[in-house]
């Protein structure tokens, strides 16, 4: 009866790995929207995913993912607007300090640094199960850097002195 149990808690743990390791394969790219201001990026966030239209919810992926985006990969330059480096320099830091970011997303701290510009959404089915969204955000990457700091994810510059 134990080795069935373990089995059994062997298969679940593989599958909600699996489970969550979906959410972070969707396909999604962060370019620059525009010129932002007061601290802010102005940011063209695009999704694909396979998900149900009604299961999806397109908002709060979009804006996880521009949360994301800025911190570990960055904007992309796009129509004379400059890339934006990720706040976050050490690659493996998202692994490292997985406790951390794990809970950052799970508990979507992530809403309080990214809004969608109104009428920007778009959305395009590209095939029975794949979406393609698209939208403007404004991330608020001063608030971001700074709670990152505090929490002693990222060095300030108040560091260097």
């Amino acid at each position: 009866m134990t080795r069935f149990f373990a089995k059994r808690m062997i298969l679940s743990f593989i599958l909600c790995c699996l489970a969550m390791t979906n959410v972070w394969a969707q396909e999604y790219s962060i370019t620059s929207g525009g010129q932002g201001k007061n601290g802010r990026y102005l940011v063209r966030v695009t999704l694909k995913t396979k998900a149900k239209k009604s299961e999806l919810n397109a908002e709060d992926l979009l804006k996880r993912y521009a949360v994301h985006g800025v911190m570990f990969r960055g904007v992309a330059s796009t129509e004379g607007f400059g890339e934006q480096k990720p706040l976050v320099s050490d690659p493996n830091l998202e692994q490292v300090k997985s406790d951390f970011f794990n809970a950052f997303f799970a508990e979507e701290s992530y809403k309080r640094y990214a809004s969608i510009v109104d009428t920007s959404m778009s959305s395009t089915k590209l095939s029975k199960k794949t979406y393609e969204v698209t939208a403007l955000l404004l991330v608020d990457k001063e608030s971001l850097q700074n709670y990152l700091e505090k929490s002693g994810i990222i060095e300030g510059f108040s560091n260097l002195w």
